[in-house]
């Protein structure tokens, strides 16, 4: 399991690099991007994805979409450490539509560590 959390942790400082760059979302404090790939990224998403043997691949894309979407959610609803700039992410428009825009790359998220693992 540790190698699975450790390529996560990789996926996800790369990830928040990328999203920085290009503003894709902002974090209201510097430690939450932290805590987001240590925690949820990393120990979360890296979990997940050391069940693909047992799983399968698409039912821990499914678990990865579903736990980001929860997050996103609940980042909105209570915890609001980050937020959209102008609700938009690329072409989707609104909170929802970026939370499940982002949802999906939560669930690519376990489904590229077990190819990454893999190699």
């Amino acid at each position: 399991m540790l190698p699975d959390i450790l390529i996560a942790v990789a996926i996800g400082i790369a990830g928040e690099v990328a999203a920085h760059v290009q503003r894709l979302w902002v974090y209201r404090r510097t430690l939450y991007p932290v805590v987001n790939v240590l925690v949820v990224f990393g120990i979360v998403m890296g979990s997940v994805a050391s069940l693909a043997g047992h799983l399968g691949a698409s039912v821990v894309f499914g678990l990865g979409f579903a736990i980001g979407l929860a997050y996103e959610l609940l980042n909105f609803a209570v915890l609001d450490w980050w937020y959209f700039p102008d609700d938009r992410l690329y072409l989707l428009r609104g909170k929802l539509a970026c939370a499940v825009g982002v949802s999906v790359g939560w669930g690519l998220v376990p489904a590229a560590v077990t190819l990454l693992r893999a190699r």
